[in-house]
């Protein structure tokens, strides 16, 4: 009896295996693909041949394909995170401040990239660049006052917290590399700077309004007498700070970013500055999209940030806009303006892509502009379409720019595309002190 029992186990076992087998074959998707839900490649159906079963690659890959295209996989994942986060000690509002892991998107394959011939220039070779190490900004330093310059937390009871503390080197530096890049514009140009809180400083604010009152940025204040008279400096703290502590939902909790209503009113306040009659918000057609877990969520995928579920607002273009990337200053490939297959942060122009992006809304105004930005812009980027021709960006983190690709540095682009102004708009994370600035940006303007 037992070993009938014995055999139709192992039947019934070898029957299971079989069908998942089959399942796989037929309804695993067979190419790599992105997953938003853990920001990485998956692994797809390896390609058999004889010189990689040679060197014993075959198995490996196939491994991964198997590993990585499971069936039910996400849905088991998101069961076992769940079950592992019940009964940890962290609350939620520890974990939104942890450091939020940036969504990745691969630049176009080869495949995608245009035939066309491009004249030779003068390259950096992506492996001659420096290593960049994760900036540590993001800690509050006790430094003597006087050489630096602080963003503050206020509280209710008149006591205040530094946010995020900046030396005076660092400051210098950053106005000098303001000034390079204004240097660039022909007469009349400016260069406009916006450096933004993450989520998890802006939070810091929008979740206790019961305890603070405010915040303060003696950044801006620090860098004005130290940069061109064509450098205009925004306060993203004091634009920000009323909408915020009316209640406005300005920053997504489970994400680092801001909101496209926080992108629009940073946008707003610019132009205005500028001298523009800005569009209201209220003109642009818009839809919601629910349930969105973001980079926070992602870092450890801790089941209890589900509480506190995002959701985007997405602005549409008032005309009819597109958008591409561009190699070598002149080589376009499609992208989505707003890609409607996403619902995280890459609703917005695809996510971050490289080397240019442009973004086309045909106002007909004669003037264009570069924004170098990290995906900060992304979110921001169609607010400033009806004020310019062309809004190129730029974002020179390494998983998103190639000079091999770009071919030529920010000072041939600015001539060669017509550029008029030139916008930075960083997060704290790639503002003063942090690699972006001190070495990424003077690095790239040959």
């Amino acid at each position: 009896m037992s070993r009938k029992l014995s055999f139709l186990v192992t039947l019934w076992w070898l029957i299971l295996c079989g069908v998942l087998g089959v399942c796989m074959m037929l309804f695993a998707n067979r190419e790599s693909m992105v997953s938003e839900q853990e920001n990485r490649m998956l692994s797809g159906m390896p390609s058999f041949s004889l010189e990689s079963m040679k060197k014993g690659e075959i198995s490996e890959q196939f491994e991964s394909f198997l590993t990585d295209q499971f069936f039910l996989r996400s849905e088991l994942v998101d069961r076992a995170n769940a079950l592992k986060h019940v009964f940890s000690s962290i609350t939620v509002s520890e974990l939104l401040e942890v450091e939020g892991q940036e969504v990745f998107v691969p630049e176009p394959s080869a495949q995608e990239q245009p035939e066309e011939t491009v004249s030779e220039a003068s390259t950096v070779a992506k492996e001659d660049q420096p290593t960049v190490e994760p900036n540590d900004t993001q800690t509050a330093q006790v430094v003597p006052s006087g050489d630096t310059a602080s963003i503050w937390l206020n509280h209710k009871d008149g006591t205040r917290t530094a946010l995020l503390t900046y030396d005076k080197k660092n400051l210098e530096k950053a106005a000098e590399v303001f000034n390079l890049y204004a240097a660039l514009l022909p007469v009349g140009g400016k260069v406009h700077v916006l450096l933004a809180p993450r989520a998890q400083t802006a939070n810091k604010l929008a979740l206790h309004l019961d305890t603070e009152s405010g915040w303060t940025s003696e950044a801006e204040a620090a860098l004005q007498p130290l940069v061109s008279d064509n450098v205009v400096l925004y306060n993203a703290y004091d634009i920000l700070q009323d909408h915020i502590l009316n209640g406005e939902y300005l920053y997504f909790r489970t994400d680092h970013h801001w909101t496209a209503r926080g992108a629009y009113l940073a946008a707003d306040e610019m132009l205005k500055r500028m001298g523009h009659q800005t569009i209201p918000l209220s003109d642009y057609s818009t839809k919601t999209i629910d349930g969105f877990l973001g980079s926070i969520y992602l870092r450890e995928r801790n089941a209890k940030l589900k509480d506190v579920v995002d959701q985007i607002e997405v602005f549409y273009p008032l005309l009819p806009t597109q958008s591409f990337v561009v190699v070598n200053a002149i080589n376009r490939i499609p992208l989505p303006v707003i890609d409607e297959t996403k619902n995280s942060y890459l609703v917005f122009l695809g996510g971050t892509a490289g080397p240019y992006r442009v973004v086309v809304g045909g106002y007909h105004t004669g003037r264009n502009m570069l924004m170098i930005c990290d995906s900060f812009g992304n979110s921001i980027a169609p607010f400033l379409l009806p004020y310019y021709d062309n809004v190129y960006m730029v974002d020179f983190r390494d998983n998103y720019y190639s000079r091999e690709r770009a071919r030529v540095g920010v000072r041939d682009s600015v001539r060669i595309l017509g550029i008029s102004d030139i916008f930075i708009i960083l997060s704290e994370s790639d503002g003063i002190a942090s690699p972006f600035v001190n070495l990424l940006m003077p690095l790239n303007i040959n």
